[in-house]
Protein backbone atom coordinates (compact mmCIF):
# COMPACT_ATOMS: atom_id res chain seq x y z
CA UNK A 1 0.00 0.00 0.00
CA UNK A 2 1.10 3.62 -0.28
CA UNK A 3 2.12 5.78 2.58
CA UNK A 4 2.20 9.17 3.21
CA UNK A 5 5.90 10.07 5.49
CA UNK A 6 6.13 13.40 7.68
CA UNK A 7 9.53 14.76 8.42
CA UNK A 8 9.94 17.17 11.24
CA UNK A 9 12.77 18.68 12.40
CA UNK A 10 13.65 20.27 15.93
CA UNK A 11 16.94 21.33 17.32
CA UNK A 12 18.63 19.01 19.85
CA UNK A 13 17.98 19.92 23.21
CA UNK A 14 21.93 20.03 24.50
CA UNK A 15 22.66 17.79 28.18
CA UNK A 16 25.53 17.94 30.22
CA UNK A 17 26.59 15.16 32.17
CA UNK A 18 25.75 15.12 36.09
CA UNK A 19 27.24 16.84 38.62
CA UNK A 20 27.41 20.18 35.11
CA UNK A 21 25.19 22.72 34.77
CA UNK A 22 24.52 23.92 31.09
CA UNK A 23 25.78 27.51 30.45
CA UNK A 24 26.02 29.57 26.72
CA UNK A 25 25.91 26.32 25.56
CA UNK A 26 28.46 24.51 27.23
CA UNK A 27 28.60 22.29 30.54
CA UNK A 28 30.23 23.88 33.09
CA UNK A 29 31.95 21.76 35.95
CA UNK A 30 32.34 24.15 39.01
CA UNK A 31 34.93 22.80 41.71
CA UNK A 32 36.23 24.55 44.58
CA UNK A 33 39.78 26.00 44.92
CA UNK A 34 41.81 23.48 46.83
CA UNK A 35 44.42 26.56 49.27
CA UNK A 36 47.34 25.36 50.40
CA UNK A 37 49.28 28.34 52.40
CA UNK A 38 53.37 28.05 52.50
CA UNK A 39 54.76 26.76 56.06
CA UNK A 40 54.01 28.97 58.94
CA UNK A 41 50.75 31.00 57.44
CA UNK A 42 47.12 30.44 57.80
CA UNK A 43 43.90 30.78 55.47
CA UNK A 44 42.18 33.71 56.19
CA UNK A 45 39.49 34.22 53.55
CA UNK A 46 40.73 33.88 50.36
CA UNK A 47 44.25 34.86 51.61
CA UNK A 48 47.40 33.13 53.29
CA UNK A 49 48.39 35.25 56.50
CA UNK A 50 51.59 35.08 58.65
CA UNK A 51 51.71 36.38 62.10
CA UNK A 52 55.06 37.35 63.44
CA UNK A 53 55.80 38.95 66.83
CA UNK A 54 56.52 42.65 66.94
CA UNK A 55 60.21 43.52 67.45
CA UNK A 56 60.35 45.45 70.27
CA UNK A 57 63.06 48.29 69.93
CA UNK A 58 64.03 51.24 72.52
CA UNK A 59 65.32 54.57 71.37
CA UNK A 60 69.02 55.33 72.00
CA UNK A 61 70.19 55.34 75.58
CA UNK A 62 66.94 52.82 76.53
CA UNK A 63 67.50 49.38 77.69
CA UNK A 64 64.44 46.94 77.44
CA UNK A 65 63.03 45.64 80.37
CA UNK A 66 59.90 43.14 79.91
CA UNK A 67 57.58 45.35 78.16
CA UNK A 68 59.46 48.65 79.09
CA UNK A 69 62.55 50.61 78.35
CA UNK A 70 64.21 51.52 80.83
CA UNK A 71 66.50 54.48 81.49
CA UNK A 72 67.33 58.00 83.28
CA UNK A 73 63.31 58.35 82.43
CA UNK A 74 60.71 56.12 81.14
CA UNK A 75 60.08 55.81 77.41
CA UNK A 76 57.08 54.23 75.21
CA UNK A 77 57.91 50.63 73.75
CA UNK A 78 58.08 51.01 69.86
CA UNK A 79 57.43 48.51 67.78
CA UNK A 80 59.18 47.88 64.11
CA UNK A 81 57.84 45.36 61.66
CA UNK A 82 59.18 43.77 58.54
CA UNK A 83 58.29 45.16 55.39
CA UNK A 84 54.85 43.99 53.75
CA UNK A 85 53.24 43.80 57.14
CA UNK A 86 50.56 45.56 59.18
CA UNK A 87 50.87 45.77 62.91
CA UNK A 88 47.33 44.47 64.12
CA UNK A 89 46.77 43.20 67.94
CA UNK A 90 49.91 43.28 68.99
CA UNK A 91 51.67 41.64 66.45
CA UNK A 92 52.99 42.15 62.87
CA UNK A 93 51.04 41.03 59.75
CA UNK A 94 52.27 39.76 56.99
CA UNK A 95 49.84 38.98 53.96
CA UNK A 96 51.11 36.86 51.23
CA UNK A 97 49.12 36.29 48.02
CA UNK A 98 47.75 32.72 46.97
CA UNK A 99 49.32 31.32 43.71
CA UNK A 100 46.02 29.97 42.29
CA UNK A 101 47.26 27.07 39.29
CA UNK A 102 44.32 25.23 37.90
CA UNK A 103 44.48 21.42 37.17
CA UNK A 104 44.57 20.83 33.27
CA UNK A 105 41.45 21.33 31.17
CA UNK A 106 40.54 23.96 33.82
CA UNK A 107 40.29 27.75 33.40
CA UNK A 108 40.57 30.09 36.59
CA UNK A 109 37.68 31.75 36.61
CA UNK A 110 38.06 34.46 39.89
CA UNK A 111 37.27 31.93 43.32
CA UNK A 112 36.83 28.68 40.94
CA UNK A 113 38.23 26.34 38.46
CA UNK A 114 36.09 25.85 35.90
CA UNK A 115 36.47 22.92 33.55
CA UNK A 116 34.18 22.99 30.15
CA UNK A 117 33.02 20.10 28.23
CA UNK A 118 30.85 19.83 25.13
CA UNK A 119 27.82 19.20 25.97
CA UNK A 120 25.58 15.87 24.65
CA UNK A 121 23.12 16.17 21.97
CA UNK A 122 20.17 14.52 22.55
CA UNK A 123 17.06 14.94 20.34
CA UNK A 124 13.35 14.15 22.18
CA UNK A 125 11.84 11.18 21.86
CA UNK A 126 11.00 9.30 18.16
CA UNK A 127 13.36 12.14 16.84
CA UNK A 128 16.98 10.82 15.54
CA UNK A 129 20.21 12.84 15.51
CA UNK A 130 21.63 13.76 12.12
CA UNK A 131 24.24 16.36 12.16
CA UNK A 132 23.02 19.44 14.29
CA UNK A 133 19.78 18.75 13.79
CA UNK A 134 16.66 16.07 15.61
CA UNK A 135 14.72 14.43 12.53
CA UNK A 136 11.12 12.79 13.43
CA UNK A 137 10.37 10.48 10.48
CA UNK A 138 6.74 8.59 10.99
CA UNK A 139 4.83 6.73 8.76
CA UNK A 140 1.35 5.46 9.10
CA UNK A 141 -1.15 3.93 6.22
CA UNK A 142 -3.38 6.47 5.07
CA UNK A 143 -5.93 6.98 2.18
CA UNK A 144 -3.78 7.05 -1.16
CA UNK A 145 -4.59 11.36 -1.39
CA UNK A 146 -1.36 13.22 0.64
CA UNK A 147 -1.72 16.71 1.30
Amino acid sequence: GKQCVQSDTAPPNPECPPGTILENGTCKLIQQIDTVCPSGFVEEGNRCVQYLPANKICPPGFNLSGQQCMAPESAELESTRPPDSVFENGKCKVIKNIDMVCPPGYTDSGDDYVLYVAPAKECPPNFILQGLQCIQTSSAPTQPVCP
